[in-house]
């Protein structure tokens, strides 16, 4: 929890000190975000799927820093969500069956307050 609140008023302290330094006043301007900052945060939200091609199963594996409205979204290839599930652990591993999927490409995506951080391609192919 301590490195949670660490990081968080971290991003704080950045986004106030980048919108002051270009004389705006927004707290909430992430625009000004140094790119270091903002490919960190992307980089400590991991997820990882297996095996890929997917036949009967998928197991999925994610490690995330913040956890207010965190879900993992699969959408099918015209972009519909075939399955969702609300994250309420910052790490967990589990598995689905994809046996009433389709065969075809799909598309996992890990999504924090609505934005999609990480976003993989899943291949079922059921023999």
């Amino acid at each position: 929890m301590k490195k949670i609140l660490l990081f968080i008023c971290a991003l704080f302290i950045l986004s106030f000190t980048a919108s002051h330094s270009y004389g705006q006043n927004s707290f909430n301007d992430n625009a000004n975000m140094s790119d270091t900052a903002k490919t960190s945060f992307y980089e400590l939200q991991k997820l990882k799927l297996y095996p890929n091609p997917a036949t009967d199963y998928l197991h999925i594996e994610y490690d995330i820093v913040y956890i207010k409205d965190a879900k993992i979204k699969i959408y099918n290839s015209i972009g519909s969500v075939v399955y969702t599930k609300d994250l309420e652990n910052k790490q967990e591993q589990f598995k689905i069956s994809v046996n009433d999927f389709d065969n075809g490409l799909y598309f996992c995506s890990l999504q924090i307050d609505g934005k999609s951080f990480n976003t993989k391609k899943i291949l079922i192919n059921h023999r």
